[in-house]
């Protein structure tokens, strides 16, 4: 899945396409930067399948429908946490 813009995302799409492309290159990331982004995704998700959806998305590129129908969390739950995950994260 390449990148798509964000509707609704404070972030600008120049600032979403840098942290997409962070995501990318997720096994490259020193373990510092990969341990924050693990603990950001922790904070976003409320529950565990929560989790597992939104990492899913964010660094196995999975399609969130996808994501949502391998974990039981509902679609629009999956579209919230990535974004409420890009507005939040450190660039």
């Amino acid at each position: 899945m390449g990148f798509r813009v964000i509707r609704g995302s404070v972030r600008t799409p120049s600032e979403q396409r840098y942290i997409w492309s962070t995501l990318e290159i997720w096994k490259r990331l020193p373990e510092p930067r990969r341990e924050e982004l693990r603990q950001l995704i922790g904070s976003v998700a409320a529950t565990a399948p929560e989790g597992r959806a939104l990492y899913d998305v964010l660094v196995r590129a999975r399609p969130p429908q996808v994501a949502s129908a391998a974990t039981g969390v509902p679609l629009t739950r999956v579209y919230d946490m990535r974004r409420e995950f890009y507005d939040r994260c450190r660039i």
